[in-house]
């Protein structure tokens, strides 16, 4: 019941802030596509960091990320670094993307490369890529949701009713609040994860250990196999390599997104924010790691290492700081779940609905299609939840064979004005059936994930099929979009 509380509070303030911007809204001012899709393209900085960096973290970092180190150990922090990574991606792509975008207009990825390589084809590929790609992404943050309620109610509302209340009020809001809502509700749940989680931690160690010194001390002298690499599990420093540079540059290529880097106010903004989200990738994550660390000490034969900080409290916490870590584990998957149901509705409208229809609709058309389809993503998720996916960050992992690919596209597209449509269109296609092929038939030789191989092969395929062929519009439109990008 504890618990309870902690998680219904962030309910209700989730639910009033991301209404508000509806009810805000003058009663005869019609919503356009730019409000609805990107917010205006007015997100300033704090905004723009908060939704960025609070969309990342999800449950997969609150329970999967936890099971990970607690049986793997440290191996696990090639988060740190990706997220690093991925904060330098944002610092020099968007602000590239921010101008281009409020110069062409572009919401989705697929408006910027269907119209860098003049092909509609490429824009209807790279929409279903990503529309595809984002189907698991959400359904294993409802499967995290469901649990956290499941979980730290012991059972009170269970995984059916708890994955169904978070899908229900993230639709509603989404629904008549769009982008704005879903910034400003991650502007609550970021900073309600981030403290939540450190305060739960850091009462735990100087309850247990008497402070950090002593924690460290402790995990050296009894569990030293998890401070090292390649780790209990054997971790192979392929994995370990190629899966921080598959999600440090894949991270920010996903939809939802990409669409905050042209939903900045300023490419001076966007700059920002980059340098922000590279600052903030250890201090926002640290704490996941000191807790596993600590229940792996404590508590060395957990059967269900996904409970590992829940199962910490009581022992070596106040009980009521359930309610206080309940509260940041349903703030993380809220935060993912929120912009993946929006994004997913912008690009089924932006990418598909739009690139298939003869004649452009009028902007409540295009805003009732994607309401609907943001609906019918969030049944969509609930129903495959019910399924109980366990893995989750094996799953969210093996989602980058997609968005992965969209990297060397993006790069190229901006900086080599010899990329033809042929060469982008080719190399997506290998580099995503390369990377299935490594995933489910030939396996990872040397611990480097499918994903990699499936970027290599994108990059070769893409540089070879350029030369041989001729560019899009004879160079002139990637002249131009490469000029504007510098």
């Amino acid at each position: 019941m504890t618990a309870l509380i902690g998680i219904s509070i962030v309910l209700i303030l989730t639910l009033g802030v991301g209404l508000a911007p509806a009810f805000n809204r003058k009663a005869k001012q019609a919503l356009s596509v730019n409000e609805y899709f990107l917010g205006s393209r007015g997100m300033g900085p704090v905004v723009l960091f908060f939704t960025s960096m609070a969309t990342w973290y999800s449950s997969s970092l609150f329970l999967g990320a936890v099971a990970e180190v607690y049986a793997k150990g440290i191996g696990w922090i090639f988060a740190f670094t990706s997220t690093a990574i991925s904060g330098l991606v944002f610092y020099f792509i968007a602000p590239r993307m921010q101008a281009l975008g409020q110069r062409h207009r572009f919401v989705t990825q697929a408006d910027f490369f269907a119209h860098r390589f003049d092909s509609r084809l490429l824009g209807l590929l790279v929409g279903l890529v990503g529309t595809v790609c984002m189907i698991p992404y959400i359904t294993i943050q409802v499967v995290g949701v469901g649990l956290i309620f499941d979980i730290f109610t012991d059972g009170l509302v269970p995984f059916w009713l708890g994955a169904l209340i978070a899908v229900a009020i993230c639709a509603l809001f989404i629904y008549f609040g769009g982008m704005t809502s879903v910034a400003w509700t991650d502007v609550l749940l970021g900073i309600v994860f981030v403290t939540s989680i450190w305060f739960v931690v850091g009462m735990i160690l100087f309850d247990a250990f008497g402070g950090f010194g002593s924690f460290f001390e402790a995990a050296r002298s009894r569990v030293p196999e998890l401070l090292t690499l390649p780790g209990p599990k054997n971790l192979e420093w392929g994995y370990f390599l190629s899966q921080t540079w598959v999600i440090g540059l894949g991270g920010y290529m996903w939809p939802h997104l990409y669409m905050r880097m042209v939903a900045a106010r300023s490419a001076r903004d966007a700059r920002r924010v980059g340098s922000l989200i590279t600052l903030a990738s250890v201090p926002s994550q640290l704490p996941v790691v000191l807790g596993a660390l600590a229940a792996a000490i404590l508590i060395p034969s957990l059967a269900s290492p996904d409970t590992a900080l829940i199962s910490l409290i009581g022992d070596y916490a106040p009980l009521w700081t359930i309610a206080i870590l309940g509260a940041g584990g349903i703030a993380a998957s809220l935060s993912t779940i929120n912009s993946l149901a929006h994004s997913q509705g912008v690009t089924v409208a932006q990418d598909l609905y739009l690139r298939l229809v003869k004649k452009r609709p009028s902007e409540s058309r295009i805003i009732a299609v994607s309401r609907a389809f943001v609906l019918i993503t969030c049944v969509i998720a609930y129903a495959a939840a019910l399924t109980k996916p366990t893995f989750l960050w094996t799953i969210l992992a093996n989602t980058y064979s997609g968005v992965i690919q969209f990297f060397p596209l993006m790069i190229a597209a901006l900086f080599w004005s010899k990329a033809t449509k042929q060469g982008a269109i080719a190399a997506l296609i290998v580099g995503l059936v390369t990377a299935l092929l490594f995933s489910y038939v030939i396996g990872t030789p040397w611990g480097i994930v499918a994903p990699a191989w499936g970027f290599v092969a994108n990059v070769l395929t893409l540089i070879v099929v350029s030369l041989i062929t001729q560019p899009a519009r004879d160079g002139a439109g990637a002249t131009t979009v490469s000029r504007e990008a510098t």
